[in-house]
């Protein structure tokens, strides 16, 4: 009987949920807003701009402009050869973007001028791009993937992809984030005639997997748009 006992309270102590119950002891009195809380943020946000932030109802035109940023894209791969997601590859990933025109608030899909930002990146520099080239929205991608080749002896080459692509919706008037998602995507290509190599197969499956992986993402951005409802 007692190693039952021992047993059971193993069991629901494996079944324990690992959470915050409540506030530490003696963290009772209300937050007096007259004075920061913590200093030292405030060379960054004061609480005043950062309470602003927080009760901020981002407006949503009823016709905007979507640009699109593609932030980077990035290789987990052990072949020393390194070829770029470039070309009709990066522009056909990017396909299911368009999909956001079926939104009858959105009137333009296009593409952020890339002259128009500098090597390193920022949120502010972004904004200001966006405003110049008259964007209401940004739509930030980030992509990354991880490759599997297989050479065969009798048959064809095979390359398969794996991609984790990373979305995010920057409003650039208030400079604020009101959506992101994250999606995976997956896809197999046989080398067929024409290929070089099986490097340009592995290319093709990358870019599938991109593309499947953005079709997610853009799916949930037309749900959110689709809930706020008709202009």
């Amino acid at each position: 009987m007692k190693y039952v006992f021992i047993l059971a309270a193993l069991v629901v102590a494996g079944c324990g949920r690992v959470a915050t119950y409540g506030p530490p002891p003696g963290a009772v009195d209300p937050v007096d807003l007259s004075r920061s809380l913590i200093p030292s943020d405030a060379a960054v946000l004061s609480d005043q701009d950062i309470g602003r932030i927080l009760t901020a109802r981002v407006e949503v035109p009823d016709r905007m402009r979507v640009a699109v940023l593609y932030l980077s894209h990035d290789r987990d791969r052990e072949w020393w050869q390194q070829v770029d997601l470039g070309g009709d590859s990066f522009r056909s990933a990017l396909n299911p973007v368009l999909r956001l025109l079926e939104n009858e608030r959105v009137t333009d899909v296009s593409f952020l001028p890339s002259f128009l930002l500098p090597a390193q990146k920022s949120i502010p520099l972004i904004r200001e791009a966006a405003a110049r080239y008259q964007a209401d929205w940004v739509l930030i991608v980030k992509t990354e993937a991880r490759e599997y080749r297989k050479d065969r002896v009798l048959g064809k080459d095979e390359a398969r992809a794996c991609c984790e692509a990373e979305c995010a919706i920057l409003d650039v008037r208030t400079g604020t984030i009101p959506y992101t998602s994250v999606s995976q995507g997956e896809a197999t290509a046989v080398k067929i005639d024409g290929e070089y190599s099986l490097s340009e197969t592995s290319l093709r499956a990358e870019g599938m997997a991109v593309e499947r992986a953005m079709t997610e993402n853009v799916a949930g951005l037309l749900d959110f748009l689709g809930a706020i409802g008709s202009p």
